[in-house]
C-alpha cells in the first residue's frame, strides 16, 4: 500500500510550495531593487566587503547631518544680520534727525528726532527678542527672550532723569544703569543667559560660535542712545533737552560703529559656515556616487526580473490549485 506521506502528489506539492517561497523572496528583493535602485542584499553585492560600505554610509550620514545643521545655523545668522542692519539703519536716521534738529529752531524737528528714537528703541527691542527655529537669536545660552519692554527702559530712564539734579548727573546715572553689573539693565531688564550659546560643529574637531547676545556692549549703547534721545522731550528746559539730544546722538553714532563691527565679525563666521556647508554638500554627493557604485543595481533589469517572477509565482499558484483538486484516491486509480 502506498503511504500518503510518500505519495508523488504530496511530494510534488511540497516541492511547489518550497518553490513558491523561494520565488516570493526573490520577488520581494526584485521589487525593492526596482524601486530603490540599490541591491537588496548589500553583502552579496560587495562580495562580503561590508566594511567599506559601512564607512561610506557613516560618512554620508555625517555630511548630511552637518548640511542640515549648518543650513539652519546659516539661516539664524542671516536673520540676526538683518536685525542688526535694520537697527543700525534706524540709529543712523535718528542721528541725522538730531543733527538737523540741533541746527534748527523748529520745535518740530526736535520732536521728529525724539519720536524716531522712541520708535527705534521699540524696534530694536523687538528685533533683539526675535526667535528662529524655536530659539532666541540674541538670548545667549538661555532659551528665554532676552529683553523686557521698551516701556521698562523708558520708565527707568525717566525715573533717573526726574531724580537727578541736572542733565550731566542724569546721563552719568543712566550710563550706570545700563553698564554697571549691579545696574538695572543687568539685574532687572536683561533676561537672557549670562554665557554664550553653544558652539556649532563645522567639521570634526572644528567648532564655531554662530550666535550673539543682546547684552553685547554695542547693543546696550544703542538702546541707551535711543532711550536718552526719546526722553529728551520730558526735560525741564530747553538746555537740558538739548543736552539729552546731543548726548543721545553721540551715543548712537558710537553704537552704530560698534554694531557695524559686530556685523563684520558675524559676517566672517557666516562665510565659514557657508564654506563648510558647501564642502559637506559636495562631499555627500561624491560619497553617494561611490556608495551607489558599490550597491546600485539596474532598475530596469530589476523591474524586468520582477515581472518574470510575478509570472512564475502566478504559474506556481495555478499548479498548486490544480493539485489541490487531486486526492489520494484519484491518484491510486
Amino acid at each position: 500500500m502506498i503511504s500518503a506521506n510518500n505519495s508523488p502528489t504530496l511530494r510534488a506539492h511540497t516541492l511547489i510550495q518550497q518553490n513558491v517561497a523561494s520565488i516570493k523572496d526573490r520577488l520581494e528583493s526584485a521589487r525593492t531593487e526596482a524601486v530603490t535602485g540599490r541591491a537588496a542584499d548589500i553583502g552579496r553585492a560587495v562580495n562580503g566587503d561590508t566594511a567599506k560600505v559601512n564607512l561610506l554610509n557613516e560618512a554620508i550620514t555625517y555630511s548630511d547631518d552637518r548640511t542640515t545643521v549648518l543650513d539652519f545655523e546659516g539661516g539664524r545668522m542671516a536673520t540676526a544680520q538683518a536685525a542688526l542692519e535694520n537697527m543700525r539703519g534706524i540709529a543712523a536716521d535718528t542721528v541725522s534727525s538730531l543733527r538737523l534738529a540741533s541746527g534748527s529752531s523748529s520745535l518740530n524737528t526736535k520732536v521728529v528726532a525724539e519720536e524716531s528714537a522712541k520708535a527705534g528703541l521699540e524696534d530694536a527691542i523687538s528685533r533683539l527678542n526675535t526667535s528662529f527655529g524655536g530659539r532666541p537669536l540674541f538670548g545667549g545660552d538661555s532659551g528665554a527672550l532676552p529683553m523686557g519692554q521698551a516701556s521698562d527702559i523708558l520708565d527707568a530712564v525717566r525715573t533717573i532723569v526726574t531724580a537727578a539734579p541736572d542733565a550731566a548727573s542724569a546721563l552719568a546715572d543712566i550710563e550706570t544703569w545700563f553698564n554697571d553689573p549691579a545696574g538695572g539693565f543687568e539685574t532687572a531688564f536683561y533676561q537672557g543667559g549670562d554665557g554664550e550659546a553653544p558652539t556649532v560643529e563645522l567639521d570634526k574637531g572644528e567648532r564655531i560660535a554662530t550666535s550673539l547676545s543682546a547684552d553685547d556692549q554695542s547693543l546696550r549703547d544703542m538702546l541707551r542712545g535711543f532711550a536718552v534721545t526719546a526722553i529728551a522731550s520730558e526735560a525741564p528746559d530747553d538746555a537740558a533737552r538739548g543736552a539729552y539730544q546731543d548726548a543721545g546722538g553721540a551715543i548712537l553714532a558710537g553704537a552704530g560703529e560698534g554694531v557695524l563691527q559686530l556685523q563684520s565679525s558675524l559676517g566672517v563666521r557666516e562665510e565659514r559656515v557657508a564654506g563648510a556647508l558647501a564642502d559637506h554638500k559636495a562631499q555627500s554627493a561624491t560619497l553617494s556616487i561611490a556608495y551607489n557604485g558599490l550597491t546600485g543595481v539596474d532598475q530596469a533589469a530589476a523591474a524586468t526580473e520582477m515581472r518574470l517572477l510575478e509570472t512564475q509565482l502566478e504559474a506556481s499558484y495555478l499548479t498548486t490549485s490544480r493539485m489541490a483538486n487531486l486526492s489520494l484516491l484519484n491518484y491510486l486509480r
